[in-house]
């Protein structure tokens, strides 16, 4: 246990509603047609694994015509409804260990193999979307780089580089404060980060 909160941050779920505004009515317009989901049933990479709810990637591949229409009817009910099968909720759990004591449990990444049908929901829930959703509500703020069409994570450090030359030419002073988020999202609270999403229209029809 003590190697595990090494890790991971327990929740004491206290101030959840910190910083959060009133519930807001925004909801995110998520619509999974059948050719959302037949594309990348068929552009499964037939040789990864099979998750741990059985079905493997050659045979969805291969079915793709016809169990598109029944997972987009499955995949909407489960975004609708905000809950997903029990079985996609499962995966097997293998640490894989990155760099020095092989005893210390912040050595390991790990990584989870997980239900296949489950990670096409991912491709067939429309980013593009998703994302000038964000964008238009104001939720996503200008300097966001990570994650973010047609930028990079490099960017940053030019914009940043540029400032502080231009502050030196006209013969001010920097004064640079270095943050380092050791393990930042393993240590994000669960809670918190659901009921942010929540609140930026990210939920369900009954949310």
């Amino acid at each position: 246990m003590s190697l595990l909160r090494k890790c991971f941050v327990i929740d004491n779920e206290e101030d959840v509603d910190a910083g959060m505004t009133e519930a807001d009515t925004r909801k995110i317009p998520i619509h999974f047609e059948r050719d959302k989901v037949k594309d990348p049933l068929f552009s499964l990479r037939t040789d990864k694994p099979t998750g741990p709810d059985g079905p493997h990637p050659i045979v969805l591949q291969i079915c793709a015509e016809e169990i598109s229409l029944p997972m987009s009817l499955i995949f909407q009910k489960s975004f609708d409804t905000g809950q997903l099968p029990t079985d996609w909720k499962l995966a097997v759990v293998s640490p894989i260990f990155k760099k020095g004591k092989k005893c210390d449990a912040g050595n390991y990444c790990p990584v989870s193999l997980t239900s296949v049908p489950c990670k096409i929901m991912e491709p067939a829930n429309d980013k593009t979307e998703l994302v000038k959703y964000m964008d238009n509500s104001g939720v996503m703020n200008s300097s966001q780089h990570g994650f973010t069409k047609g930028r990079s994570c490099l960017e940053p450090f030019i914009e940043t580089f540029e400032a502080w030359t231009r502050i030196l030419e006209e013969g001010y002073g920097v004064d640079v404060v270095f943050l380092d988020f050791r393990k930042a999202f393993d240590s994000v609270s669960h809670v918190k980060l659901l009921q942010k999403l929540r609140s930026y229209g990210n939920r369900g029809k009954d949310g």
